[in-house]
């Protein structure tokens, strides 16, 4: 089998301190790499586009969301992870892109909500194009089997973390 660099880590640890249990290295390391390759990708997919991948989250937040009265920021600062501040900076650039318009609430006159325009629409769309077609990419060297199994493996390692 072809050892890769979580691999060789694993093995100067055995070298350099034999009694050191670097096992969740084998799981935990190679998730983070494949975290940060797969990141590399889509920076790269969305980079022709002119997006970030936080402001194709944003779009396709709200294209997903399909709310015909809009979306409060504050429900996009939350699925993002992110404070209402660095959301409504986000916002600002995106608004001066002309790819989203926000607009008061009617039903708060203090409150705004946020649509995509069709511009956003058209290239939130292709942008997802783009990252499904990486994520793909990123997958080829699995089988839909070891895909299935690594989807409900990962299940389990995310549940504990996710909100009731």
């Amino acid at each position: 089998m072809q050892k890769d660099s979580v691999d060789r880590m694993i093995d100067a640890w055995a070298g350099t301190q034999p009694d050191l249990d670097v096992s969740p290295l084998e799981v935990a390391g190679r998730l983070l790499l494949c975290a940060h390759h797969l990141q590399q990708s889509l920076t790269e997919a969305l980079q022709p586009l002119g997006l970030t991948f936080p402001d194709f989250d944003v779009l396709n937040t709200l294209r997903r969301r399909a709310d015909p009265t809009g979306t409060n920021p504050t429900d996009l600062a939350e699925s993002a992870l992110i404070t209402t501040g660095a959301m409504t900076t986000r916002l600002h650039r995106l608004e001066q892109a002309g790819l989203i318009r926000r607009v008061p609430d009617p039903a708060d006159g203090r409150a705004v909500r946020v649509n995509l325009t069709p511009r956003g629409r058209a290239l939130a769309k292709r942008a997802l194009t783009k990252v499904l077609a990486a994520d793909e990419a990123f997958l080829n060297p699995l089988t839909p089997t070891q895909r299935q199994t690594t989807a409900t493996t990962l299940r389990h390692l995310l549940l504990p973390f996710e909100p009731e």
